[in-house]
């Protein structure tokens, strides 16, 4: 048996993608200089610009290449300007919350926003900032966030979203936004690719100096094949979005009605609170995530433990804590992606039938 359900932490390379990097391999393709081969290579990033912001409802020329999401989020954090306050969810990817405490150290007032027990940010008693980051949806529970009446609300000068995992899962319309941090291999796409797209484009501290690329914002070169395959994901998304989510809301329905069936309890209910149509999260009574999913994984199952960053701790899971959970420990996330099938469901849920013994 070969199941792969743990989308979230990475989605496996599109065919279509790699296709559209294979001209781009093994070729000298560095679209900083001026001759022929480096201005086709600087057009095919250009391209993949412009369908990287559209995702998300940007500008092509707010878009900087990163390594990742972890590089996007510690820049814009990092890098703002005139920063005196900043505000945090308490549910944020890990690489948020260690940026804003190096921000803190630099001397910034922190606040680290409480939730409910959804996930969803408390919007009673927001303090005004300078910055605020708070994510789209959450890597581990799926919970999308009001990040409208967030934003309004705190009054941030500054306001920058992890939208790592609501990119191409949910219609994202985030041009106003200061910054907005995305992650290629989320979507299919090569790894080692992530971007952080700027709302125009100025007005934004370079972000790595010693070079002018990527005008000026960020030095390096700019890796061509991995920048046009991070496009050809962003367009695949773009496009398959309502087919991929009317898919995922049908599998996911079956998957809880299962889990549910077999005594587990859903970290977030659907009914009560938006969430990823492709994430279902479950704990059960007595059973340590990890165990669950190692064993899972015996029988050629891929689940994950929360966050892959954390996959093999044995600490509880921050973000259940942060939602005042029962089982913060128990954590077991389901994460589908475009191939994911109804009759790997149901083996799946065979599976979890024997292991747990119900």
């Amino acid at each position: 048996m070969n199941i792969y359900l743990d989308h979230n932490a990475t989605s496996p390379l599109l065919p279509e993608v790699l296709e559209a990097m294979e001209p781009w391999l093994g070729v000298p393709a560095n679209p900083a200089s001026v001759h022929g081969f480096g201005q086709r290579a600087a057009m095919a990033v250009d391209r993949a610009r412009t369908q990287v912001a559209s995702l998300i409802g940007g500008v092509p020329e707010g878009v900087v290449f990163t390594s990742g999401a972890a590089e996007a989020n510690h820049l814009f954090i990092r890098r703002c300007p005139d920063v005196q306050s900043l505000a945090v969810s308490a549910v944020e990817h890990p690489c948020v919350l260690a940026a804003a405490k190096d921000r803190a150290r630099a001397g910034a007032h922190l606040t680290v926003l409480p939730v409910d027990p959804e996930g969803r940010v408390r919007l009673e008693g927001l303090p005004v900032v300078d910055l605020v980051s708070v994510m789209a949806a959450n890597h581990e529970t799926g919970t999308i966030q009001p990040l409208e009446a967030l934003h309004t609300a705190l009054g941030a000068r500054w306001r920058h979203t992890d939208a790592t995992q609501a990119a191409g899962r949910i219609s994202l319309q985030l041009g106003h936004l200061d910054g907005v941090s995305l992650s290629s291999h989320k979507l299919g796409g090569p790894g080692g690719m992530g971007a952080l797209v700027l709302n125009n484009g100025e007005g934004f501290p370079s972000l790595m100096g010693g070079g002018v690329q990527q005008r000026g914002r960020r030095a390096g070169t700019v890796h061509t094949a991995g920048a046009v395959g991070f496009g050809a994901a962003c367009a695949i998304a773009q496009r398959s979005l309502h087919d991929r989510r009317a898919h995922w809301d049908a599998i996911a329905r079956q998957l809880r009605a299962g889990l549910r069936a077999l005594g587990g309890t859903l970290v977030v209910d659907p009914d009560r609170t938006q969430v990823l149509a492709n994430t279902v999260s479950v704990t059960f009574a007595d059973w340590p995530g990890e165990s669950i999913v190692q064993a899972l994984d015996l029988r050629g199952i891929a689940a994950s433990a929360g966050a892959a960053c954390a996959s093999g701790s044995v600490e509880p899971s921050p973000v259940l804590l942060a939602m005042g959970h029962r089982h913060p420990e128990g954590i077991v996330r389901f994460s589908l992606g475009p191939t994911s099938k109804k009759g790997e469901i149901d083996a799946c849920l065979s599976a979890l039938a024997s292991i747990i013994g119900a």
